[in-house]
Parts: C-alpha cells; structure tokens; sequence
C-alpha cells in the first residue's frame, strides 16, 4: 500500500480574491495549482499547507480558503507561517499539534510562527507534546512538518529567519529513528538538505519565488508548484516537485522585499 502526501506553502491569500501581492494575484495561481494537483493524481490521501496560508490574515481570507478546500473532497490539514493570524488561523485539530494518522505512517504538523516575528521558534509545549507522540508512535514511519526550515539553505536573507531554536527540536528527534522526513515553506523554493537520516525538504510556493542561494532578498522566475511524497509501508520514501508553468506571471526583479 502507498499513500499519497501533498503539500502545498505560501499561498499568501488575501482577503478578497481580486487583489494582487507582489503585482500577480494569489488566488489565480492557488487555484491552478489546486486544478493541477487533482488533474494529475487520482488518489490523494492528504494536503498538507505549511503555512503562509494568508497575506492578509483575516477571518474572510480563512473562511474562503477553507470554504475552497472542502469541495475538494480530499483530506486536508495546515500550520502557520509568519504572515498568518495565530489567532483567527485553522487549527485543523483546534490546536497547535496536530496529529494524522496515516497507518503505517504518521505526520506530526508543528506550529512554529511566533506572532509579530519573521523568525521561527516551537514553544516549549509543543516540544513536551512531540516527545510524547513519538515514544507513542515508534511502530509507525514519521513526518514531520513546520513552516520555518530548521537547516540553513546558503540564502543569508532567508537565513536570518530560520527556526531559531532547532537546537532544542534536535534533542528530541535524535533519539528516534523512524522519523523519515520534516517537509516545511517558508522558502519558496525547492530544497533538500539532510539531517543525519532525515531528509529535509522545502517546497516551492504557491505564487511568487525567491531565488536560490542568494545574499539579498531577490525574486526568482521559477514557476509556483508543490510537492508529491510517496509513502511507502516499509517506510521507504519517494518525493517530485511538480511546477505549473501556465500559472507562472512576469516578475518584476526591482522588488526588494515585501
């Protein structure tokens, strides 16, 4: 048996969905994306959204999303990024852990926005909640998921702005050996980097992309996409990025930031 993950990063929707971040519009390119994601699989077991859900984080930007994915049909569950409400956000499980159960295998979603900070951090609660679920979890293959990358990627600007105390989350996932992979946004763009034995594995955005390997904040012209993980009974792991190049808009490079 193989199920079927997809995650999706940096949505970065706003309140209503005409409007525009960072001169191309948010909406449209989730939307094309989504229509990819279901023309191109046939069976997905989970969307997994690694926060950055909104850009303006109102309750109407939650609501549409939430009201969008529900006529998918496919089970889907998100975790915060730093431009999202940590008050008004969807807390699939009405909390910040949330737990699915895949039978063989289980992914663990992390809430590591802070709020009125760029940089990310996972409380102290949420770490006592984690070493819990993992020594009740050791007869399955695990996933982990925040929004903030925990290992740096050679981006200084984006460095800056990692998970800021990864030191305390690798005390804990060290001692377990069945953990296979962290997937997490924030990036966007694609990376993959190594922790010991356990991969980790950024996704492209939604909408706008940012250039790999650079100093200063720059944008790249990169087409949005998401990623697909195979997940296999025995515990073996297979992952693609998928771009949708139809939903891909001229950038401006004189952008410095947003």
């Amino acid at each position: 048996m193989i199920k079927t993950l997809v995650q999706i990063s940096d949505t970065h929707l706003m309140d209503t969905p005409e409007k525009v971040f960072i001169e191309m519009n948010p909406e449209y390119t989730f939307h094309r994306i989504m229509h990819d994601i279901c023309q191109r699989h046939d069976v997905i077991d989970s969307i997994i959204h690694t926060g950055d859900v909104a850009q303006i984080a109102s309750p109407e930007t939650y609501h549409r999303y939430l009201k969008y994915m529900q006529t998918l049909d496919i089970p889907f569950y998100q975790t915060p990024g730093n431009h999202d409400n940590l008050t008004h956000f969807p807390y699939p499980q009405q909390q910040k852990v949330t737990v699915i159960d895949l039978e063989q295998w289980c992914i663990v979603l992390l809430c590591s926005a802070v709020t009125g900070q760029t940089d990310g951090h996972i409380d102290d609660e949420q770490l006592t909640l984690l070493e819990g679920i993992l020594q009740q979890q050791q007869d399955k293959h695990i996933i982990l998921g925040c929004h903030h990358h925990p290992l740096h990627i050679d981006s200084d600007w984006i460095d800056q702005h990692c998970l800021k105390n990864t030191r305390d989350f690798s005390k804990i996932i060290e001692k377990h050996h069945n953990i296979k992979a962290i997937i997490h946004g924030h990036i966007h763009q694609e990376a993959q980097v190594n922790f010991g034995n356990i991969m980790v594995l950024s996704v492209p955005s939604t909408c706008v992309q940012f250039k790999p390997k650079s100093k200063d904040f720059a944008l790249d012209e990169a087409a949005p996409g998401y990623r697909v993980l195979k997940l296999h009974d025995n515990g073996h792991l297979e992952t693609e990025i998928y771009r949708v190049y139809d939903a891909q808009t001229e950038i401006n490079p004189h952008f410095s930031g947003y």
